[in-house]
């Protein structure tokens, strides 16, 4: 039977626990490594949902994007929601396994996925601290030349999200663009950067209020889309990678991905 083991060993190929920012807490986050596995969930968020569906479907590992425990805690106790989460788990068998920004900024992760989705040419990363081809965002070129309001559309579209928005000018045109999955809104650095890199619109999934002023400011558009879904619309692909992976190492396990995550914003 395989273990737990096995499977972290494929998603280090897929997305190397080193390639991460600043403090990021990847990895083996709860359970046993060497605990034997036949069914995997892949999710963005590790809900009470999610841990109640990983148990209903026989899963003994979850891996997921956001890591479940992020900063340093005091005590695991039923009386949190976190501590309740960990205990469960625990009980059920179930280890879990996150790959935060390192999934973020390897080759073939979430920021080129989405590279991918819009069709874009010439991807490289925003910023190429890990090499030519990784690093923090990307950018890349347009066959056509579009504008942000039929970029917009086409997001609402591919995402399933009905709550993009557009900061600054919903008509600029745009033939290079930078994406940051998640909250790469949360700086104004990061809008220094993909103007730098040439970009004619910043995609992320998440702007702050000062920084959405100073995009205005600076006469640069940014697209909205959503933390949830800028990033859960990896996770079937997520699945399908480690799939994929596991079948050259000859390790045959069932790997599926939630059905029970919700984006918290209704």
């Amino acid at each position: 039977m395989p273990k737990v083991n096995d499977v972290i060993t494929a998603m280090r190929e897929i997305a190397p626990e080193k390639n991460t920012f600043g403090h990021d807490n990847v990895g083996l986050i709860v359970g046993d490594e060497n605990a034997e596995v036949s069914h995997v969930l892949c999710c963005l968020d590790v809900t009470q949902g999610v841990i109640d569906e990983a148990i209903e479907r026989g899963a003994q590992l979850i891996i997921c994007h956001h890591p479940m425990i992020f900063l340093p805690i005091s005590s695991v106790t039923f009386g949190s929601p976190l501590g309740k989460k960990i205990i469960k788990a625990i009980k059920n068998g179930i280890s879990i396994y996150a790959a935060h920004t390192n999934l973020d900024f390897s080759m073939g992760g979430i920021n080129d996925y989405l590279m991918t989705l819009l069709k874009t040419t010439d991807v490289v990363p925003l910023d190429p601290y890990i090499s030519e081809v990784e690093g923090f965002g990307r950018v890349g070129n347009f066959m056509a030349v579009t504008t942000a309001r039929a970029l917009k559309e086409k997001l609402v579209d591919l995402l399933h999200d009905k709550y993009v928005g557009i900061i600054g000018n919903p008509d600029v045109k745009i033939s290079r663009v930078a994406i940051i999955n998640g909250s790469g809104g949360g700086d104004t650095e990061y809008i220094d950067m993909a103007m730098a890199k040439g970009a004619d619109c910043l995609i992320t999934g998440e702007v702050k209020h000062h920084v959405a002023i100073y995009a205005v400011e600076r006469g640069f558009t940014v697209i909205e889309a959503g933390h949830y879904t800028s990033e859960q619309v990896f996770i079937p692909e997520l699945a399908r990678i480690l799939i994929e992976k596991l079948s050259e190492k000859n390790i045959c396990i069932e790997v599926f991905t939630s059905l029970k995550e919700n984006n918290p914003i209704v």
